[in-house]
């Protein structure tokens, strides 16, 4: 294998930086498309469905999973959470867009973690917004790096 500089690679392939897109850094456009998707689901007109027992498949399935009602085909309505690259409504394209850990598309996406609210009919569309502003404010390690730099300079 020879070893190139990114100077090099860039000639002939497009290289993009991990931890940041369009200026903004990953902690930062996470938090920001959460919060997108927590006020889609706030306003969403029709009733959010949940997946069922999405931990009972393999990780593949899982991934390929998609529902209509879902927060996700409500967030892959959003024209500007698709400009931003929501490819579609599955779960292992939100998981890549929102950055979430399989745990965290669990626990936002899965009725099992609601204790049966979806299961008698009651409105969850504003449980799952607020999960996915809890998600929102989380701190990640790069994120506290980030603040700390930004204090001590």
């Amino acid at each position: 294998m020879k070893r190139r500089t990114i100077e090099e690679i860039a000639k002939t392939a497009r290289v993009e930086n991990t931890h940041t897109q369009m200026g903004i850094p990953g902690w930062a456009l996470r938090r920001r498309r959460l919060e997108r998707l927590a006020t889609l689901l706030e306003s969403a007109r029709e009733p959010v469905r949940l997946f069922t027992t999405m931990e009972c498949y393999r990780r593949r399935e899982r991934l390929a999973l998609r529902q209509a009602g879902s927060p996700l085909s409500i967030a892959f309505q959003d024209d500007a959470l698709r400009r931003e690259g929501l490819a579609d409504d599955s779960v292992g394209a939100a998981v890549d867009f929102f950055g979430l850990s399989m745990r965290e598309a669990h626990a936002l996406l899965c009725d099992c973690g609601y204790g049966g609210l979806a299961l008698i009919g009651r409105p969850i569309a504003h449980l799952v917004a607020s999960r996915a502003r809890g998600l929102a404010a989380k701190r990640s390690i790069a994120e506290l790096r980030f603040r700390l730099a930004e204090w001590l300079s």
